[in-house]
């Protein structure tokens, strides 16, 4: 009844997969684990039977088919506790790992070729039907278990840590779904023993949660990228206003973009920074036309509008004297020594200084700022 549920748990660790590929193009750091998601996916899709059916289409024999599979998942077990004791701080034990892993591997081969003659590895619902010996299975099943239950213990101990709040869940995910593969090989070495029908029809739908578990894990890093992505889009949208009227007046503060195509590529977080600094650079430049009265004049409005909050009246001042100097500028004045920091020294970390420039920005379109506006003569 559940057996559409393993083929979901794939589809979304493939996704999941799909989605990490520029981050692991990009980062060294992040291949290792977009690789084992890949092993583990490539893994877990072999045993679906539409992929099998192609397999057997093309394979010799399907008896190849089961030996490349299990090979193949032996590969995937050791490439994830590999990555999982890496990212752990543990030592690297490459050799280790993989060694064994090649062992198994040979020693399943061997085990193959050993046994009586037989068409598919399966196995049997009777000890009377010719396969592969049972030690096969128990080398097979051991291994993963052994693997699958380390990586899981690894991921919960590590995020245990003090570390940032979404890797941690995203750890506990991941070694979550990593358990539930080792509770499926432990109902399969039980399998083995009795050749029971009870534990067949639980195969399917715990390699499905565990699949979800695992693209859950993989993808909550993903989602703080998005998060972020999102937060720089707002930001950026939200200075749109701002940057334009005064790098409409001060255009000697714009970056060469070059090509269209080239200011595609900018990154946003790129596109973000640059907007800030060629903000800042024509707040330096228009604090020349204004002069000390009408700032003390602009300091006096806001100091006395009582439906400015309190942490607001910084953002609101720079506003006004923005409007003034732009309207200054605009009207042909000529600029002047400026006393007063009004560009301020800005601040240590560029989300600071976004915020900042947020609530300046937000400041700029009120109906506070559009009245002063108005009121100045010759009003642009």
């Amino acid at each position: 009844m559940l057996s559409w549920l393993e083929s979901f748990g794939i589809a979304a660790l493939w996704s999941v997969a799909i989605a990490r590929t520029p981050q692991a193009v990009r980062s060294r750091d992040q291949r290792p684990l977009w690789f084992a998601i890949v092993m583990i996916a490539v893994a877990m899709s072999m045993h679906l039977d539409p992929v099998t059916a192609v397999l057997a289409q093309i394979a010799p024999s399907a008896h190849w088919v089961d030996l490349t599979t299990h090979l193949v998942s032996i590969l995937d077990a050791a490439a994830v506790l590999w990555f999982i004791l890496q990212a752990a701080g543990r030592r690297r034990r490459t050799v280790p790992v993989f060694g064994i892993a090649v062992l198994v591997m040979a020693a399943m081969v061997l085990l193959d070729v050993g046994g009586p003659p037989h068409a598919r590895i399966q196995i049997a619902p009777s000890r009377d039907i010719p396969s592969v010996p049972d030690t096969y299975w128990w080398v097979f099943f051991s291994f993963h278990l052994i693997a699958d239950t380390t990586c899981g213990v690894v991921c919960w101990n590590y995020g245990r840590r003090h570390i940032p709040r979404l890797l941690r869940y995203a750890l506990r995910l991941f070694g979550t779904g990593i358990l539930m593969a080792s509770l499926l090989w432990i109902l399969k070495l039980a399998y083995l023993k009795d050749r029971s029908t009870v534990f067949a029809p639980l195969f399917s739908p715990i390699t499905g949660i565990e699949a979800l578990l695992m693209a859950a894990g993989a993808a909550l890093p993903l989602l703080a990228h998005v998060r972020q992505w999102w937060q720089y889009r707002s930001a950026h949208r939200g200075l749109e206003l701002l940057w334009q009227d005064l790098t409409a007046t001060t255009p000697d503060v714009i970056f060469t973009a070059g090509s269209r195509l080239r200011a595609a590529a900018i990154p946003l977080q790129l596109k973000l920074y640059r907007r800030v600094i060629e903000i800042r650079d024509a707040m330096i430049v228009l604090r020349a036309y204004v002069s000390s009265t009408t700032l003390d004049q602009i300091r006096g409005r806001a100091d006395g509008d009582d439906d400015v909050e309190a942490h607001l009246v910084d953002a609101y001042v720079t506003a006004h004297w923005l409007v003034a100097a732009l309207h200054a500028r605009r009207a042909g004045q000529e600029p002047h020594a400026q006393q007063a920091n009004l560009a301020g020294a800005g601040a240590q970390e560029l989300t600071q200084e976004i915020g900042h420039l947020l609530r300046v920005a937000a400041a700029y379109q009120s109906p506070t700022v559009r009245a002063y506006r108005a009121s100045l003569v010759d009003p642009y």
